[in-house]
């Protein structure tokens, strides 16, 4: 018998809980103080130990879910690799029309291999290469490693807002990590393991769009082909819904289906027929990520399938949405 952990989707439902998110309202819609971030540099931990917390390269994944997510279409990504160097994987570019070459170029700089765990040369590289950035993703397993011989120069001060990933850091590791998201006004999003990592991207594409924190939500499927149908209510004046299934295992797949409004038991839009809904959708190696759009009051429906199992067991999907008032 195996068992895995996957992540699917969450919805972004419940009020702003703690400052990481600030800046988002209760209903997960962007509070007039918060403005979405257009520039972003991501920097990614490739030292030598996320050959064993991420074997299965899972924060590639992650980024390619942000990469594909119809939402980042317009905004400016660039990125970096580091561990005791940092290394540009590929300079700021608009992700419309560069996704392919975006994803191939992580795919090829993630590899473990790059040595100790250096912050200062991740932040003073950072600074080098995306001067503009609106805000900066700072993903790693561990903390800074030359504390004795070259402190962390708190690099991040002075920058730009930092969502930040701690993948499973231990000792002292969260409080600096919390504290670098707190002094630029960013995000601290810890992932106990790396099944957790496109979740907490996920996590970290909503508040950067100014949206509540997505909710997470567990379905545990047995075998192929077996659906599961979810709903979330849509209140007046939410006009899109940006949802994302994730999960580890490449030689496993699902997606969402039958998605639909209902208002007093009446279909009132779908995907074809009735109101015409706008829906883009992109597959990525463990993810899926979709944009719903022409929405309007009542309860969107729609169903999870797990459309590949590679093997026996039980597979958990985990399932986020936000709602949003903007087209």
């Amino acid at each position: 018998m195996r068992t895995r952990s996957f992540a699917a989707a969450g919805v972004a439902l419940a009020a702003l809980a703690t400052s990481a998110t600030a800046g988002a309202s209760a209903d997960g819609v962007a509070a007039q103080n918060c403005v979405p971030k257009t520039n972003v540099e991501a920097i990614v931990d490739d030292s030598g130990s996320m050959l064993v917390t991420d074997s299965d390269r899972l924060r590639v994944r992650a980024m390619e879910l942000f990469i594909d997510n119809p939402v980042n279409d317009k905004r400016t990504l660039g990125a970096l690799e580091f561990g005791t160097d940092a290394v540009r994987v590929f300079a700021p570019t608009t992700i419309s029309g560069n996704r392919a070459s975006m994803k191939s170029a992580l795919d090829t700089a993630i590899q473990a291999d790059n040595g100790l765990t250096d912050y200062n040369d991740a932040f003073s590289l950072a600074g080098t290469e995306s001067p503009n950035a609106t805000a900066r993703i700072f993903l790693t397993d561990g903390q800074h490693n030359n504390e004795d011989s070259s402190p962390y120069a708190n690099g991040h001060r002075g920058g730009p807002p930092v969502y930040v990933i701690g993948l499973n850091v231990v000792g002292d590791g969260d409080t600096v990590l919390q504290q670098i998201a707190s002094e630029t006004g960013g995000l601290y999003r810890r992932a106990n393991d790396a099944g957790q990592l496109q979740s907490a991207m996920f996590d970290v594409n909503a508040a950067i769009s100014c949206l509540a924190r997505p909710i997470t939500l567990q379905n545990t499927f047995t075998r192929q082909g077996q659906t599961q149908s979810r709903s979330v209510k849509l209140p007046t004046g939410v006009r899109s819904v940006n949802t994302a299934l994730s999960w580890d295992d490449p030689n496993d797949a699902f997606d969402i289906t039958g998605i639909r409004v209902i208002r007093k038991g009446k279909v009132v839009a779908r995907g074809s027929r009735v109101r015409k809904l706008r829906i883009t959708k992109r597959r990525g190696t463990t993810n899926v990520t979709v944009k719903i759009g022409r929405l309007v009051r009542g309860k969107l429906a729609f169903k999870l399938k797990a459309t590949r199992l590679s093997g026996g067991g039980s597979a958990k999907l985990t399932t986020q949405i936000v709602r949003s008032r903007n087209r």
